[in-house]
């Protein structure tokens, strides 16, 4: 829930005051547009905590429909449970 006008300045800008920031990314389809989410790696695990604590939800960004949404990325693991009950969703839909 990103603002598709960020680029990734913006979000270092936005999360700056937090901690140390190492690394910064905005994912962005093959056109090279913002996908209204982004990446951002903390030096240190107490930043990330504050980060979530202090930004989720905080605000609504420009073009978006939901609150700022903060979290710690999901594992492979979690993806691949997400996938798996995705599936069996849309089977049991079918």
């Amino acid at each position: 829930m990103l603002s598709k006008k960020f680029c990734e300045n913006d979000v270092r800008a936005l999360f700056s005051g937090i901690g140390v920031i190492e690394e910064c990314t905005v994912l962005r389809d093959t056109s090279g547009n913002s996908r209204g989410c982004a990446f951002v790696t903390f030096s240190q695990k107490q930043s990330a905590l504050l980060a979530i604590k202090n930004l989720h939800q905080s605000q609504t960004m420009e073009g978006c429909t939901a609150p700022l949404v903060v979290k710690f990325a999901d594992t492979q693991k979690e993806k691949e449970l997400k996938r798996q009950q995705q599936m069996q969703a849309n089977v049991w839909n079918a």
